[in-house]
């Protein structure tokens, strides 16, 4: 008996002395020893970064947007970014902290630019009711090189790129780069609609570039069939940045750059410059761009030599009676069709005025499309207070659409070369045309 309570007692001092020489850790750390060093490592990397970081990206919601960040210290971050023009132009600074959140993170802590993309109200900043664009302002990190880092939203799974910025770089971010190259993109494109690149066989691979959507897309032949491959863009100073890598002739990229002095748009790859080729006419039938690279048709007054005398009518005619309907000075200003070929749904979006005041509603249909591009329409939804009141003055146009079939084919006019019109199958004498965006 007593050599067993010898032993035990034996025990306990030995398990007592482990316990107390390794403090708990294999390693002769603790974890959040190893956690904080790590950290303290990271954001003297950020802080490294003398001249800041470009920074491109891409909420789980979809499109990309392109940043500059550049981080103190003292736990500050200065930013710019691509959303708007004065998020472009008008440097905010904001408070910015690495956290142990399960991983090592990067957290914007206070209210800036990246939380407009995460901000539920769609009136902030757009998006869908309730989410925004499912972005993220809490980011782990996956992996670092010296000049990059790669992150992931800890929410909802955004992809996020760092790259160490020169002293160029910084100089021109401030000086509004991301907006002037935002706009001369969207420039260049709306008057270069058919970009495209030549395979080594002969074939065209068209290069949609959406900068509403901001959306970049690979159209192609492919064993009869048409292909498409649709990526996120993010603005860059010299071009976009894609959210995946895309490969035409064998040659995998990630960028395109826009040459605003040569006007040219162009793709590197070991070191060799491949310029997209323009096209004076479509390479492909536009029914099968909608949701690529085109998503609506916008109409107006302005439009209206893409209108067939017989929708000039009634276009006319709900111009007519709109003023006649309880709403002094009530204004028919345009009408938009937005297609969600995800949803099979079109929206009928009706823009009208009233003296200095601008309101929208939208009747949503749902839609069916042949393989030749055919599609018929069948009235679902109308969504809110103005559609329902404007609804005796649009709906002769709104029955219309609700019966009989459907095309949709480029138009041009002088001083508009961008255009599209829906046209009667069943009654060729009906067709409304609008600018294509």
């Amino acid at each position: 008996m007593k050599k067993y309570i010898i032993a035990g007692t034996l025990l306990c001092i030995l398990a007592a002395s482990c316990r107390k020489d390794n403090d708990g850790s294999l390693f002769g750390t603790k974890p959040e020893e190893r956690m904080n060093a790590t950290l303290t490592a990271y954001k003297q990397q950020l802080t490294g970064g003398a001249n800041g970081w470009k920074a491109y990206l891409f909420p789980d919601g979809g499109m990309g947007f392109g940043f500059y960040f550049k981080f103190g210290e003292n736990n500050r971050v200065n930013m710019l970014g691509d959303l708007t023009q004065a998020t472009g132009q008008d440097l905010a600074e904001s408070s910015y902290r690495m956290g142990a959140q399960q991983r090592p993170s990067l957290v914007f802590d206070t209210y800036n630019y990246l939380h407009l993309l995460a901000d539920p109200d769609r009136k902030v900043f757009g998006g869908l009711p309730g989410k925004g664009y499912d972005s993220d302002f809490e980011f782990g990190y996956d992996s670092t090189r010296n000049d990059t880092v790669f992150l992931t939203g800890n929410a909802k799974q955004s992809k996020m790129v760092l790259v160490r910025a020169s002293a160029a770089e910084e100089t021109a971010y401030k000086a509004g780069g991301l907006n002037s190259i935002r706009d001369a993109i969207s420039n260049y494109v709306a008057g270069h609609p058919n970009l495209y690149a030549t395979t080594g066989d002969g074939k065209k691979v068209q290069t949609v570039i959406n900068p509403s959507g901001r959306s970049f897309s690979l159209v192609y032949e492919q064993d009869g069939e048409l292909k498409t491959e649709t990526n996120n863009l993010a603005y860059t100073l010299t071009g976009f940045f894609t959210k995946k890598p895309f490969t035409i002739n064998n040659n995998s990229y990630q960028e395109v750059f826009f040459d605003a002095a040569q006007q040219v748009m162009y793709l590197k790859s070991n070191g060799k410059n491949t310029g997209l080729q323009t096209s004076n006419s479509p390479l492909f039938a536009l029914h099968l761009l909608l949701g690529v690279g085109y998503d609506q048709i916008q109409t107006s007054d302005a439009t209206q030599g893409a209108f067939s005398p017989a929708y000039k009518a009634l276009w006319t005619a709900a111009k007519t009676r709109m003023p006649n309907l309880g709403f002094p000075n009530l204004q028919l200003a345009g009408l938009d069709i937005l297609f969600d070929t995800e949803s099979k749904l079109i929206g009928i979006q009706v823009k009208v005025t009233q003296n200095a005041n601008t309101f929208s509603g939208m009747y949503i249909f749902d839609y069916a499309k042949s393989k030749d591009g055919v599609f018929s329409f069948t009235m679902q939804d109308i969504k809110g207070e103005i559609p329902t009141i404007i609804y005796p003055a649009m709906k002769p146009i709104l029955d219309k659409l609700a019966i009989g079939k459907y095309r949709v084919d480029y138009f041009s006019m002088p001083g508009n070369s961008q255009m599209a019109q829906l046209i009667g199958v069943d009654d060729p004498t009906f067709i409304m045309g609008g600018s294509l965006k």
